[in-house]
């Protein structure tokens, strides 16, 4: 959750870039939204564990770097930026490091979902013009409102240091498209995403079995909003999250309906995780 400083994107990232997107097609394209999905961390007790169990399932790490507070953290990345941010903390030595060690105290889970907004003045004067309060720090954005606790925005993950073989997911993942915010008080975070210009609608999803929610489509994904009855753990808004699969050959994913792979919570460290075949 630390906010990067503006950094020049490697020169051959572009090309890989726009050959993702193109793979990606229509349902997630960029949309008209001053955000779009950044990264969800998911705080572990054991960071090299969870980094074995994610391995396991078929992902590529990007190994971390030292923080001065004491979190430690691996990183799951897509070329869009999107992704996971596996991340541990030990010792209360601020008040980052503390909120993890709390969130921790129940047991692992995603504790915040990261958005990106590539405009930062844009983005500034949107939530200015729609009075939504926020403390910009650095790069980031973070909101008054305490019942958006779990969410801040970012400019930008991706990184000069991001190399072709931290997004080469032998499971064929290639973004991460979808959300899944689970919240009975629900209108802060409408709020925000209408702000935006994050366009939703009502339609049946499947989330991971089939519920009618309120979906916002973002630039590069969509935000599903379910009711609180479905947290794994109270206070936990963030569920789970859909990866997009491109496998140049071989049979789909094995799932009952051919097209999913679903990866339960005590599979993958308190969250659920679709990978979603688009071929």
């Amino acid at each position: 959750m630390n906010a990067p400083r503006p950094r020049r994107r490697p020169g051959w990232l572009a090309p890989v870039l726009l050959a993702a997107v193109s793979l990606l097609g229509p349902s997630v394209q960029a949309q008209s939204a001053l955000v779009g999905l950044d990264h969800v961390p998911l705080a572990v007790g054991d960071l090299d564990l969870a980094a074995t169990t994610f391995r396991r399932h078929g992902f590529a790490l990007k190994p971390g770097r030292p923080h001065d507070d004491g979190i430690r953290n691996t990183q799951l990345k897509f070329v869009d930026g999107s992704g996971l941010e596996l991340i541990t903390a030990s010792a209360r030595t601020d008040a980052l490091s503390a909120r993890y060690v709390d969130h921790l105290a129940s047991g692992d889970g995603p504790a915040f979902l990261a958005l990106h907004a590539r405009e930062t003045s844009r983005l500034t004067a949107a939530l200015v013009a729609a009075r939504i309060g926020f403390e910009r720090d650095g790069e980031a954005i973070t909101f008054r409102d305490p019942r958006l606790g779990y969410l801040f925005i970012v400019r930008d993950n991706r990184s000069p240091s991001d190399r072709p073989e931290h997004f080469a997911h032998p499971n064929g993942a290639v973004a991460m498209s979808e959300v899944w915010i689970a919240t009975d008080d629900q209108a802060p975070l409408r709020a925000l995403l209408e702000a935006v210009g994050a366009a939703g609608r009502t339609q049946t999803v499947e989330a991971p079995t089939a519920v009618t929610a309120q979906v916002f489509e973002l630039e590069g994904g969509r935000i599903v909003l379910l009711p609180a009855s479905r947290q794994l753990v109270r206070g936990r808004p963030v569920l789970g999250v859909v990866m997009e699969v491109r496998l140049a050959a071989g049979p789909a994913l094995p799932d009952d309906a051919a097209t999913r792979r679903i990866l339960p919570p005590e599979a993958t460290h308190g969250l659920w995780l679709v990978l979603r075949d688009g071929r």
